[in-house]
């Protein structure tokens, strides 16, 4: 949500922030990593301020008095910035299950794709954009005990860049990215330009693995083992009541749960295009 040109206001969960921007160009790398947050209704709001200063032009990113970034990397920058919005989103958060997954949705059908970071959700998420669902998020859903999504819906970030193999967008594009050596933050409307906000309910989990070279294979899994699995990316247990165990598992027993290893594109055209696909 836009409220000046100085200002940009966003917020997520239960959490609001505000972030001040000396001139269009701060403003323009707050719109491009929250243009899609939902936004939020909070007490208090969390202010930062980014300065872009100087011909070269300097970054500089700060949270009151300290001093969180300074250079000339735009996408350090933002990677800080984002990972501050995720990290105050979870800590205090006791309504929701949040969890590390990105999720898409197609029809009447809602994908969340739990995992730590290196597991390939990111790279997943992007070719199934590209490949007939919608995006939700390639990061972190809040899940509720009815298993209505609550996604955080940011650009999509990869540990690559255009030089990487696993690199799916063409060349023109790469003026539109925020990007660096270690990697790349895209914005989804690139892959999904009739984006739709939707906060659906959580119909299947995909816990993807990629290894290069490994033989493509989708497993259904049981319930108690997709519960199992779903707790090592479940971030915020500490928070509510029993860890959250016992209601995760209700919910986890509403939905069909696979176990995905692939080793390249080629494997997931296989696997989700093939006529006994489940989805």
């Amino acid at each position: 949500m836009k409220i000046n040109h100085q200002t940009y206001h966003t917020g997520f969960g239960d959490q609001a922030f505000a972030i001040e921007c000396n001139n269009k160009d701060a403003y323009d790398i707050a719109e491009f990593l929250f243009l899609d947050f939902p936004g939020a209704i909070s007490a208090t709001t969390k202010q930062y301020d980014i300065i872009l200063s100087g011909p070269v032009p300097m970054l500089s990113l700060w949270k009151n008095d300290s001093r969180l970034y300074y250079g000339k990397s735009r996408y350090q920058l933002a990677y800080i910035l984002m990972n501050e919005i995720i990290y105050h989103s979870i800590n205090t958060n006791k309504s929701h299950h949040a969890l590390h997954a990105g999720a898409v949705f197609k029809e009447d059908r809602c994908i969340i794709l739990p995992g730590q970071s290196g597991n390939g959700k990111s790279t997943l998420t992007s070719w199934l954009i590209m490949n007939g669902f919608q995006y939700l998020t390639d990061e972190l859903v809040f899940l509720d005990s009815e298993s209505q999504l609550l996604p955080m819906t940011r650009p999509i970030s990869l540990k690559a860049n255009s030089s990487h193999d696993s690199w799916l967008l063409p060349t023109e594009h790469n003026k539109s990215l925020i990007t660096s050596d270690t990697g790349s933050m895209i914005p989804h409307r690139l892959f999904n330009p009739l984006f739709e906000a939707k906060q659906p309910k959580v119909t299947d989990i995909i816990f993807p693995e990629y290894k290069v070279g490994a033989e493509p294979r989708l497993l259904e899994i049981s319930p108690a083992r997709s519960s199992l699995y779903l707790l090592q990316s479940h971030v915020n247990a500490r928070n509510l009541d029993g860890h959250g165990v016992s209601e995760l598992a209700a919910i986890v027993k509403t939905c069909r749960s696979f176990s995905l290893t692939y080793g390249n594109f080629t494997d997931l055209q296989k696997i989700f295009h093939s006529d006994s696909s489940p989805f």
